[in-house]
């Protein structure tokens, strides 16, 4: 479609005067429920903007917010103004004005399009770039599941947003894929005949999959030894330490199959308060220096990140969901901990007190906690970090003063051994025997 033509109808009267109603109501509204004085120039005012662009996620001044919805468009599918007071109500099937947006804007009969249809569309375009040629059969399939309606005249859902809300419902309540598959059948049972609802949790699982957001579990030892994949991915123990590969009752020494005893659930048993409520966040911190210079003249900076890890996998790792807590400028060398002192005190707040939290979604308050998990690194950040040495005769920092050092004069290297010191007395790496004054003795 001509995007001059695109551009030209939205600044037609029709767009200009819906535009024009639209942040008026907006203004009154949050005046009417904010206590703002009607006095105060509605210039002055913040208000979310619907545009293509910030889809109600950031705030502009009212003037901004009717240059974006000029330049970018509105989002079509926002047809309740839920962000700026309107009552939130079903949504219902509706002709969708083409001055609306500059996307998704084609010769099909929006009457009969559901209202989620172009921003589900959106979100299967955004993968296809990811596709092999072998999977370009099975992505247009998947195209149309996104246009297509749940069953014939089915006003709110395609096949495919269904899927992905339901998926989204069992994930967030730990649902099994046992319970799922039967919830499946059953909502199928209770729609018309002739509705392109799935049947099993594997149908719906592979149609994510598809789009990209597959992924695979693989067991650790609970000491860290090795991943049970590839050649030991059946293995019931550990072939380094013999630890149990399944979680084992302390009391009982029960065995719980199918349970591995190390998951990320250890920081939940550990600080039960923190899993009082879902929204308390799981962070982990990662720090490492930047060389910010590629000439001769080289500087360091030291940026801090913190990442929300209970975020669904295809958002937790998205630049808006990380956060850059502290930027050391230069080298902090061994006073690195003077400069975290600002972020490691919130955090322990966070840990211990939680802060008062607005929650936009129930639009209350709420006591937020949060709990690291762990660290992201490279070594010599690891013993920055540590506050201890990363090299020389005493590099390691597990071990410390008690670390093992040969130097090698052939190659002016440091080489750190006595590792086996660290396994169990009767490990097979340790049953090399010598003769010791007319007796044999472990190594």
């Amino acid at each position: 479609m001509d995007k001059s033509w695109m551009e030209t109808n939205r600044i037609s009267k029709s767009y200009v005067d819906g535009v024009a109603a639209f942040t008026d109501y907006a203004v009154h509204n949050l005046q009417k429920t904010g206590n703002i004085d009607p006095r105060v120039n509605k210039k002055h005012i913040y208000i979310p903007c619907p545009c293509t662009k910030c889809l109600n996620h950031i705030e502009h001044k009212v003037e901004e917010v009717q240059y974006h919805l000029y330049r970018h468009g509105i989002d079509i599918s926002y047809t309740k103004w839920t962000k700026h007071g309107e009552e939130d109500e079903p949504s219902i099937s509706a002709p969708k004005p083409v001055n609306a947006t500059t996307e998704f804007v084609d010769d099909m009969d929006f009457a009969y399009i559901p209202t989620d249809g172009p921003a589900t569309v959106e979100m299967v375009n955004a993968t296809k770039d990811n596709f092999d040629v072998d999977d370009l059969v099975k992505f247009q399939e998947l195209l149309l599941d996104a246009e297509k309606p749940l069953y014939e005249g089915c006003p709110d859902f395609t096949k495919l947003s269904a899927i992905v809300k339901l998926l989204n419902l069992k994930g967030k309540y730990g649902a099994s894929d046992k319970f799922f598959t039967e919830l499946l059948g059953l909502i199928k049972k209770m729609l018309p005949a002739g509705n392109e609802m799935v049947e099993k949790t594997y149908q719906a699982k592979k149609v994510m999959r598809l789009m990209g957001s597959g992924y695979k579990k693989i067991h650790v030892c609970i000491n860290n030894c090795l991943l049970y994949w590839k050649n030991d991915k059946d293995l019931t123990a550990c072939r380094t330490c013999g630890t149990s590969r399944w979680k084992v009752d302390n009391k009982t020494k029960k065995i719980y199959e199918n349970i591995p005893a190390k998951a990320w659930r250890t920081i939940d048993e550990k600080f039960p308060k923190i899993t009082e409520d879902t929204r308390n966040l799981r962070l982990g911190i990662s720090a490492d220096g930047v060389d910010v210079n590629t000439g001769n003249m080289h500087h360091s900076v030291w940026p801090v990140l913190t990442v929300i890890y209970n975020l669904p996998p295809w958002l937790c790792m998205k630049r808006k969901f990380i956060n850059l807590s502290v930027l050391i400028s230069g080298y902090p060398g061994n006073d690195i901990d003077v400069f975290l002192e600002p972020l490691v005190d919130d955090l322990h707040t966070l840990f211990e007190t939680g802060v008062d939290t607005y929650d936009a979604s129930t639009k209350d308050n709420f006591n937020l906690r949060a709990v690291v998990l762990w660290t992201i690194n490279d070594y010599p950040a690891l013993g920055t970090l540590c506050g201890c040495p990363y090299s020389g005769f005493k590099g390691c920092v597990v071990c410390g003063k008690d670390t093992n050092c040969v130097r090698l004069s052939a190659s002016s290297k440091q080489s750190y051994v006595g590792h086996r010191r660290y396994l169990p007395y009767n490990h097979s790496f340790r049953k090399q025997k010598k003769a010791f004054n007319g007796q044999q003795e472990f190594l």
